[in-house]
């Protein structure tokens, strides 16, 4: 190969690699985690490039000037823009799913399932210094399909609702992972509390004498509530987040939000306080859904994108 035909090729290369490498290295340098994509992609093309020439080269002494302008030479110039223009697709591509699964390391969720297999018809105060008083905690609905008590499906969705928020970075910690308790939801709310949660995320099922009536509710503090005034604006942020999270799920009908002064499970929290009736089990047809576990697992996956948009809106 002449040495006019190298000068011209690494002329080639450079003015093609260089920019790219300037744009990675200038990421980098705004706070980024250094990459190893740099010398993956330098690696990539100068291989790409090694193949074209000896393809070029191979059974010839030299070249001649005629054949420095010919089409074989574009075809090198053109593979390579093709090789890295994939590369920075791929490498953005890569970065928007990383930037999607970011978390805060930190952010602490308090999964309560809701209810336990033996209801507490105990008396508590609604609220800090409340004269009235609500039941410690009831049994819960079942579902008129399946026979499954709420009870278990709280718990079960709850598990798989916590292994996906684990696996994204969140910590998670559950008022129960066995039917036999006996927690007050006053106590399942001061769980919350005393572990400093970012949120607190209820688990329940809905049931209605109306067999027709199905879909998913999100209820949150009222704003007129005298206990809630602190946490009524994050409650309020994360509930709606969630809740836009299922609308774009299309197996999921989403009935909408629910304000709340009468929960003492709301009023006794000191932290940011969420509740979702994942759905009707007095509805024959959403109760079967329930006990479905593809069925679950894709609803609760809505419902932890929406649990990550809010810690994510928190940074």
């Amino acid at each position: 190969m002449s040495k006019s035909v190298k000068i011209g090729i690494t002329i080639i290369i450079l003015l093609t690699v260089i920019p790219v490498y300037y744009i990675f290295s200038q990421q980098d340098e705004e706070g980024k985690n250094p990459s190893t994509k740099n010398v993956k992609l330098e690696q990539k093309v100068a291989k790409t490039v090694g193949t074209e020439i000896e393809s070029e080269t191979t059974g010839t002494n030299a070249l001649t000037s005629e054949s420095q302008n010919s089409p074989t030479l574009e075809l090198s110039e053109q593979a390579i823009k093709q090789e890295i223009s994939k590369e920075v697709q791929e490498t953005a591509k890569t970065t928007v799913e990383e930037e999607k699964e970011e978390v805060r390391n930190d952010f602490i969720v308090v999964i309560d399932p809701g209810h336990q297999r033996r209801a507490n018809l105990g008396q508590e105060p609604v609220g800090p210094g409340a004269s009235e008083t609500k039941i410690k905690v009831t049994g819960g609905t079942a579902g008129v399909a399946t026979g499954k008590p709420e009870y278990k499906l709280t718990l079960e969705a709850s598990l798989i609702l916590g292994k996906l928020l684990e696996k994204r970075g969140v910590k998670v910690i559950y008022t129960r992972t066995t039917h036999d308790v006996n927690l007050s939801n006053k106590e399942r709310a001061e769980i919350a509390n005393q572990n400093h949660a970012d949120l607190f995320v209820r688990i329940h099922a809905d049931g209605s004498t109306n067999r027709n009536v199905k879909g998913l509710s999100v209820l949150t503090p009222s704003e007129d509530d005298q206990y809630t005034k602190a946490i009524y604006q994050d409650s309020l942020k994360a509930s709606q987040l969630i809740l836009d999270e299922t609308k774009k799920n299309p197996a999921v009908k989403v009935n909408g939000i629910s304000y709340r002064g009468d929960l003492s499970g709301f009023n006794w929290s000191k932290v940011p306080s969420t509740l979702i009736e994942m759905g009707f089990m007095s509805n024959p047809s959403e109760d079967k859904h329930l006990s479905d576990t593809s069925y679950l697992t894709n609803l609760l996956t809505s419902i932890s994108d929406g649990i990550i948009n809010y810690s994510n809106s928190n940074k």
